[in-house]
């Protein structure tokens, strides 16, 4: 089992804190979603700062996010018999982690901005994923 350490967690945490040039009013939009055999979520962010935290078991989960914003960071984790995931993001750092388990996963990470970070985990019988990255 592969673990993340501290120093790991806290470089990610410190991104969103980084000063650059003078201070000024930043925005931030958070949303955390727990679904359990609920509908499909989605999740559209354009704040400044936009952290994403989907979790979600049922026999059919569906989660699509989609961020543009300096900052972006979004989370999704599903535990369902057929799980789809969907990330877009567009900003200066973008960081994804998709985490599906059950019969069937399929995600696509899609980032645009000058540091993208992508992470996708699929434990099922029939998995499929996509991470594309571009910078401007």
């Amino acid at each position: 089992m592969r673990t993340f350490s501290g120093v790991a967690c806290g470089a990610f945490v410190g991104l969103f804190f980084i000063p650059i040039g003078p201070a000024v009013a930043q925005t931030a939009d958070i949303k955390t979603i727990v679904s359990v055999g609920g509908p499909p979520v989605m999740v559209n962010q354009n704040s400044q700062l936009n952290m994403a935290g989907v979790f979600m078991i049922g026999g059919s989960t569906s989660a699509t996010v989609v961020q543009n914003g300096t900052n972006n960071a979004t989370g999704i984790l599903q535990f369902g018999g057929t799980n789809s995931a969907s990330v877009g993001q567009a900003g200066v750092n973008n960081f994804a982690f998709v985490g599906q388990t059950g019969q069937s996963a399929t995600s696509l990470v899609s980032q645009l901005g000058t540091m993208n970070t992508g992470a996708i985990a699929q434990f099922g019988a029939v998995n499929s994923s996509i991470i594309v990255q571009n910078s401007p």
